[in-house]
């Protein structure tokens, strides 16, 4: 298996369940809640997430993107699990 790149990522961390700060203004329908009443980023029925731009493989909003989404690092330890996890499953393009 390869190393996660930028130029071939399959974007698993889009399946992640992101959970919203209150100060975030991500557009509503983006969002839902959760049990326990958290915001998250919402997902299309087949788990990603519903900001992906399925086309390309990106954020469809990365200039606005979630804390959490900001904070997680290209190739370090949990994208390197999650890319492990997920080389058997790649999304369809």
């Amino acid at each position: 298996m390869s190393a996660p790149h930028c130029s071939r990522c399959t974007a698993q961390c889009c399946r992640l369940t992101v959970v919203l700060d209150a100060t975030e203004c991500i557009p509503p329908q983006l969002t839902t809640r959760i049990a326990g009443g958290l915001r998250v980023m919402a997902k299309d029925a087949d788990g990603w997430c519903a900001a992906l731009d399925r086309a390309s493989m990106n954020c469809g909003i990365y200039d606005e993107r979630p804390q959490v989404c900001r904070r997680f690092r290209m190739a370090g330890p949990y994208c390197r699990a999650i890319f492990a996890g997920a080389a058997d499953d790649p999304p369809g393009r």
